[in-house]
């Protein structure tokens, strides 16, 4: 699987906005699964009533960040550089089991997710270089690729 650089830097934004505890953010820019492309953003109209040019917008946007900001796990699909689709999958909690090959995280709904880790996985963290410095009980979040019913993690991020 080839990804494109677009895709590449959506899983980058998506592994730190999870850090963050912003998981999903780039789930706003991917296309269509129906292969239309994606309308182009418009500048909105001033809010009525204020007086104050794209308020409203604004607000909207903070209150679209707060909501994701608190998002646990979640799927979202983006195209590769090959036009194939590809599945990134998130995760965000407490990590319950840890190896050289795998993590598992547990989020707050209890909603679990084992990925498999691979020699590209990043790894990301304060104190944290690699996965033998991951430990059971960090809390941070996984971003990965799905492919049939396999999770392959391509960043750990870990907040001690």
């Amino acid at each position: 699987m080839i990804l494109s650089k677009r895709v590449a830097l959506a899983i980058a934004g998506v592994a730190a906005a999870t850090a963050v505890g912003t998981a999903g953010v780039a789930a706003a820019t991917a296309p269509d699964p129906s292969g239309s492309p994606a309308p182009s953003p418009t500048a909105s109209a001033p809010d009525s009533g204020t007086g104050a040019p794209g308020r409203a917008a604004q607000r909207r946007a903070r209150f679209g960040h707060r909501v994701l900001g608190r998002g646990l796990h979640g799927e979202f699909v983006v195209r590769g550089k090959d036009g194939a689709y590809v599945t990134v999958a998130t995760v965000r909690g407490e990590v319950t089991a840890v190896s050289a090959s795998s993590i598992t995280v547990k989020a707050q709904d209890g909603y679990t997710a084992t990925y498999a880790v691979t020699a590209e996985t990043k790894v990301r963290g304060k104190d944290v270089d690699t996965m033998a410095d991951v430990k059971v009980g960090d809390r941070g979040g996984v971003v990965g690729t799905k492919n049939g019913g396999t999770l392959t993690a391509r960043a750990v991020l870990v907040r001690r």
